[in-house]
């Protein structure tokens, strides 16, 4: 796998929107975090947003590969997730991202672009805020925390969860994202390669029956033959009001007649402080402590 560098003081971020429109106080608001930061920002934007999509398919894939080609870019930074990376599949090449690896960080529906480069790129990704959706709302620690994540400093890591679901030990290369994202890659040449992976799920404001549908969807796509370990996000108002008791016996009976640990409650996606997952590096699940371990340096 390719890893990124971390960015330094004075570095200048490019801001992309892959995705759905966004809300430019909010966008402004992210952008005072990062230049009090001491970084330069450049926001690659003035297109007209198309119904609920930031511009035209083309021109937001225009913005991605610009924004790895340019040698002044030290890491893109994705604005907003919502709907539309799927349309970029067309348009983007990931080799372009492999010749200029860099450290490209996003959610939600970006999910699908940073398990494609991880794939198809060999490019380390990483899970975590956005600009104009994340950074306004998080804590004073969780920013920090993302700071030191960018600027490669000690004290960003929490890998801790909130229940184990099933007991265990387990390695493997991390992936995942949003739940209901990673289902529509299933039959596509974008699929997501669960083979000896962690496999990291989220997802926000789903109701438990979908979340059973899309995990049994999953699985009759085989995703969970030889995947090493699941771990869950907090799957915020994913319970229909029931617990977590209610998700994790949905999670138990659907998969079922497997051995490998599932640990819910990572504090990393929607409803969430959002710690950053390098998506690509290797990790290992200790099923007994309800905790993700980092098996290795996520920057070069």
């Amino acid at each position: 796998m390719r890893k990124p560098a971390a960015i330094h003081e004075g570095d200048t971020v490019g801001l992309v929107a892959p995705s759905g429109r966004f809300d430019p106080q909010r966008l402004a608001r992210g952008v005072e975090i990062l230049e009090s930061w001491g970084l330069r920002v450049r926001c690659y934007e003035g297109a007209k947003p198309v119904r609920y999509l930031a511009a035209a398919d083309r021109i937001r894939a225009e913005w991605l590969e610009a924004a790895f080609v340019d040698p002044e870019i030290a890491a893109i930074l994705a604005v907003r997730g919502g709907f539309g990376a799927s349309r970029l599949h067309t348009f983007f090449d990931p080799a372009v991202a492999a010749a200029n690896p860099k450290a490209f960080v996003g959610f939600s529906d970006v999910s699908l672009l940073l398990n494609r480069l991880v794939q198809e790129a060999g490019l380390v990704c990483y899970h975590g805020p956005m600009v104009a959706a994340d950074l306004p709302r998080l804590s004073e620690a969780a920013r920090e925390r993302f700071r030191r994540f960018l600027f490669g400093e000690p004290g960003w890591w929490n890998g801790q969860g909130r229940e184990v679901w099933r007991s265990g030990t387990a390695e493997g290369r991390l992936v995942g994202g949003c739940l209901s994202v990673l289902v529509t890659t299933l039959g596509t040449p974008y699929e997501i390669d669960t083979r000896g992976a962690v496999l990291f799920l989220e997802d926000v404001a789903e109701k438990p029956y979908r979340i059973d549908r899309m995990l049994s969807h999953l699985r009759h796509a085989g995703k969970f033959e030889e995947v090493a370990a699941v771990v869950f996000g907090p799957m915020l108002d994913c319970d229909g009001g029931g617990g977590t008791r209610l998700l994790r016996e949905i999670a138990l009976e659907v998969l079922d007649g497997f051995r490998f640990p599932i640990v819910f409650g990572l504090d990393a996606g929607h409803g969430s402080d959002n710690v950053v997952l390098p998506l690509g590096c290797r990790v290992r699940v200790d099923g007994e402590a309800a905790r993700l371990e980092l098996l290795e340096d996520p920057f070069a």
